[in-house]
């Protein structure tokens, strides 16, 4: 969605604009060749995550050769924290900190020369030039809808599993709200406000309900996801999106993020009349001192099981969100966490594995007891630990895949993961969850 906003942004400043998504090739970078090939940019813009660093340079890497005189640009998360390592990656040109919706067009109004604009940094004769943090955007509002035809919708649809618990064929996508975060959880600050800054961002509800129905009526949608950090911050603007959304009509479900700590039932319940079916909840462990000394949570177990069992007392499906392998948990503690997972009444649960991802208040309590190079970091998959800090790397990825099997293969959900097989969308779904197993 980051980038098809940023595409969205150019063709508005008058641009030809085409996204590479390698998401559905099975040979990315022999079709990115190709397609370079077709478009000739100029400019080749990269987003990237901490996972994504090694692609990152074989991305440049294709540039370089198929396309040498373009001009290499670098963005997203992991630029903007790592900005320096990033930008002494061979075949980038620049790297983009912070927020691209004004400072890209702005690149190519300056004729690709990013030398001396805010937010683009940049190495040169081996020292590393700091361009600063990119303007913001402060009415989000002004920044046009996705440009979703650029990205390949109708596969993006038949994979869509955010609303299973619901109904297992629904039609949705994903959609953004707001940007940034009030809240301190060790895993996530504060990089989140170093990306989006110390102040919330919302989108009015008009403009929200716009775009809903515009998704609704070009791909004939039936639910959506909110990907924003959390949801009921600001209950006034929450009533006033629910209201516009009830007075729309149009019918749609919709699933959100919500922490444990703000959860009442009558906002859960102006949320399900506007379409509320679904509420992710971040419960993380079962430990409470590893939620107040590591993760710095600021919320208690008992909270998140009461938000839990409010949630479906009001009739709403529950995914919960769960963190094995901190610094210092015991087996005996990740096994806790793995027995509430089950114990809670969710639908769907997460299990990843914790990972420090880099200038987070846990990289930074961390890092010396970190045992992997930042490029392998992948929470769903490699403990980056050492061992002897946290559980070992091989019994901790046990833990995690029986947790997986316990809770989907248990006798509260076992058959609804069966019947979630019986159809093609459904193995289909399946197979992509397998893939975080």
């Amino acid at each position: 969605m980051g980038v098809a906003y940023l595409a969205s942004c150019l063709r508005r400043a008058g641009h030809s604009v085409s996204i590479f998504d390698a998401t559905f090739h099975r040979r990315p970078l022999e079709r990115l060749a190709e397609e370079l090939l077709r478009c000739r940019p100029g400019l080749v813009a990269i987003s990237a995550l901490t996972s994504m660093v090694q692609d990152v340079a074989a991305v440049a890497g294709v540039v370089s050769h198929v396309c040498p005189d373009a001009v290499v640009v670098v963005g997203g998360p992991h630029a903007t924290v790592e900005p320096e390592s990033t930008a002494r990656l061979p075949g980038v040109d620049a790297v983009h900190v912070g927020e691209a919706e004004v400072s890209l067009p702005a690149l190519v109004a300056n004729g690709l020369q990013y030398r001396g604009l805010q937010g683009y940094s940049y190495c040169e004769h081996c020292d590393f030039v700091d361009g600063g943090l990119a303007p913001a955007v402060p009415d989000l509002d002004e920044i046009p809808y996705p440009a979703w035809d650029l990205l390949p919708m109708d596969r993006y649809l038949a994979h869509w599993y955010q609303l299973d618990a619901v109904a297992l064929d629904l039609r949705g996508t994903s959609i953004i709200a707001s940007r940034g975060c009030p809240f301190n959880c060790a895993y996530c600050q504060p990089t989140l406000r170093t990306i989006f800054g110390n102040k919330i961002r919302r989108r009015s509800p008009a403009n929200i309900v716009g775009e809903l129905a515009e998704l609704k009526g070009r791909f004939g949608i039936e639910g959506v996801m909110w990907l924003d950090d959390t949801f009921l911050v600001d209950r006034k603007w929450m009533a006033e999106l629910c209201g516009a959304m009830v007075e729309a009509g149009l019918g749609l479900l919709w699933g959100c993020n919500i922490r444990a700590d703000l959860v009442d039932r009558e906002s859960l319940l102006m949320m399900k009349e506007a379409g509320l079916r679904v509420a992710h909840i971040g419960i993380e462990s079962a430990t409470q001192r590893i939620l107040d000394e590591i993760y710095m949570k600021g919320i208690t177990v008992k909270q998140a099981e009461e938000a839990v069992h409010l949630a479906r007392d009001v009739g709403l499906s529950v995914r919960g969100y769960f963190m094995l392998g901190a610094p210092t948990e015991t087996e005996q503690e990740a096994w806790a966490t793995v027995d509430l997972a089950n114990r809670l009444p969710l639908d769907d649960a997460s299990f990843s594995i914790t990972t420090p991802l880099p200038h987070t208040h846990l990289w930074d309590k961390t890092r010396e007891l970190v045992g992997q190079e930042m490029e392998q970091f992948d929470y769903y998959k490699v403990p980056v630990y050492k061992d002897g800090v946290a559980l070992p790397a091989r019994r901790l990825v046990q833990i995690k895949r029986t947790a997986f099997l316990r809770f989907y293969l248990g006798r509260k959900r076992l058959w609804r993961t069966v019947r979630s097989m019986l159809s093609v969308s459904g193995v289909r779904k399946a197979l992509l969850k397998v893939q975080r197993f």
